[in-house]
């Protein structure tokens, strides 16, 4: 077995069953009640012919975003599950500490980037599974919650990088129970992303499609 898969299988695999995971190979998935996923996964970087050099990444797709970039093809059905370091709303990274760190005097994405080696594999192992326990299973847990990751976008409470825009994340956030006249008063402060933007019109047509009339707002 490949000395990441081991590390995954052994050190990986326990910490994330234990919190509600389901695994796909390198990849780790929850699912909420209402569809929305955190995904958890691992990249390989070929650059270091005496390590392996590998980056920890995990995105919060919220089921709303998920239909709306797969518009075009979600009327045939064949639209697959997000995958790790694709389309999310936020993203993070599970960062290494300095002695299983691949450039630990880095800064940037470098920096998130792991490297086992024979004579660290224990370390790296322990490492990994302590930070997922502590630090990035916490936080994708929180942030599955809408009316947490909502929070925090608003107030930039943790320590992510946000990829959609505010007021497009907050109707996509609030659009299968917020009150009708909330949505069209957000979707008066979004602006067209470009010539051909259905953003609005695509949100009209879910508002219409889920029979919901003016409801309290539990995201206020």
């Amino acid at each position: 077995m490949r000395p990441l898969d081991l590390l995954v299988r052994e050190h990986v695999a326990p910490v994330m069953r234990a919190a509600g995971f389901k695994r796909s190979g390198r990849t780790f998935r929850l699912v909420a009640d209402c569809g929305d996923q955190a995904v958890l996964g691992f990249s390989r970087h070929y650059v270091d012919p005496d390590a392996a050099v590998f980056g920890v990444g995990y995105g919060i797709v919220p089921a709303p975003y998920w239909e709306w970039i797969n518009r075009q093809h979600w009327a045939s059905g064949q639209v697959g599950a997000p995958r790790a370091f694709e389309s999310a709303v936020v993203a993070g990274d599970v960062i290494p500490p300095p002695g299983t760190a691949h450039r630990p005097d880095c800064e940037g994405r470098l920096r998130s980037r792991w490297a086992l080696r024979e004579d660290n594999r224990d370390l790296c192992g322990e490492a990994l599974a302590g930070a997922l326990r502590d630090e990035a299973i916490p936080q994708m847990v929180h942030l599955l919650d809408r009316t947490n990751l909502l929070e925090d976008r608003r107030h930039r409470a943790m320590p992510v990088v946000r990829l959609v825009p505010l007021p497009r994340l907050e109707i996509l956030l609030r659009v299968d129970d917020a009150p009708r006249r909330e949505i069209e008063a957000l979707l008066a402060d979004v602006q067209p992303a470009g010539p051909g933007d259905d953003f609005a019109a695509w949100v009209r047509r879910r508002l219409a499609t889920r029979g919901l009339t003016d409801t309290p707002d539990r995201y206020a």
